[in-house]
């Protein structure tokens, strides 16, 4: 029977994220197979798990907050226009692949794409996300580990886009709001501590897929599962000319690129644009100057 490997799935999306991660299984509702992921050596009472069920042919996923978690609640409620509007566009990228996304705080249910009319006061917040049909619990094993691996990789952005983050000051520093993070800095969240890089890395991957921009290279299609969701990400602007407290847009400001492209797009100060790029590369294989094309 086939059981998903939440050890390794914690490790994936770990990398993926660059938040560590542990993952535990779930007693079993009909015998079919559940797990549930949390940040790595954090208070579970304080901190959040991800509980991941599945069903024949359909799978739910759900954030549960610890007992004691009203902080990070509370603090995810205020998280800035730029992240909400991430998570934003991360919900609609889920409900577009035909997701159902339930969304409520303080008891009462929220239209995802409406953030200006969210109470910026959460004490309750009941976040879920349900799959069917879903390629799960079938007689292919592989089919089935990609499916929980895809969504379950997706929820876990949707949770992180609100998670409050703090900048990385000592213990004797005054910790001040929860208004985004410049990127580069090195930030702590309420759970766990990682990079800001990495997860507009992997919002980016979501938002924008795992093709390569440029000459439409695709990592799985070449490697399997190896290559699955791999890609390099090029910042539109380059991070030295970035000023102080900007905060990148995941949309706008980063793109996709295979090794190759992004390499080529800084051949170039300032470096080429995608579209500039393309066109290189076009001209290229029509004068036949790419070899081996």
């Amino acid at each position: 029977m086939w059981r998903p490997d939440h050890g390794l799935l914690a490790q994936q999306l770990g990398d993926h994220f660059g938040i560590a991660l542990e993952g535990r299984p779930l007693p079993s509702k009909g015998g079919f197979p559940a797990f549930e992921l949390s940040p790595l050596n954090c208070p579970p009472a304080d901190a959040f798990r991800i509980a991941v069920r599945t069903q024949w042919r359909s799978l739910h996923l759900t954030f549960q907050p610890g007992a004691y978690a009203g902080e990070l609640v509370l603090q995810m409620g205020r998280a800035s226009p730029e992240r909400r509007a991430l998570f934003v566009q991360l919900a609609g990228k889920c409900e577009a692949e035909r997701a159902r996304i339930s969304f409520s705080v303080n008891g009462a249910a929220l239209r995802v794409e409406a953030a200006e009319s969210w109470p910026e006061e959460w004490r309750r917040l009941d976040l879920a996300l349900e799959k069917s049909p879903a390629t799960v619990n079938t007689e292919s094993f592989a089919d089935n580990d990609g499916e929980v691996f895809s969504w379950t990789r997706r929820f876990t952005g949707l949770v992180l886009a609100l998670v409050p983050l703090e900048e990385d000051v000592s213990d004797e520093d005054e910790v001040g709001g929860y208004e985004g993070l410049p990127e580069g800095a090195a930030i702590r969240v309420a759970v766990n501590r990682y990079e800001r890089s990495r997860i507009n890395r992997a919002a980016c991957i979501e938002l924008q897929g795992s093709v390569c921009k440029v000459c439409k290279f695709d990592f799985e299609e070449a490697y399997g599962d190896t290559g699955r969701g791999f890609i390099q990400v090029h910042h539109v602007t380059p991070v030295s000319e970035i000023g102080e407290g900007y905060r990148i847009n995941p949309a706008k400001d980063l793109v996709p690129l295979c090794a190759n492209c992004h390499s080529m797009v800084h051949r170039r100060t300032p470096p080429f644009t995608v579209d500039e790029l393309r066109e290189i590369r076009f001209r290229g294989k029509r004068t036949g100057r790419i070899s081996g094309l």
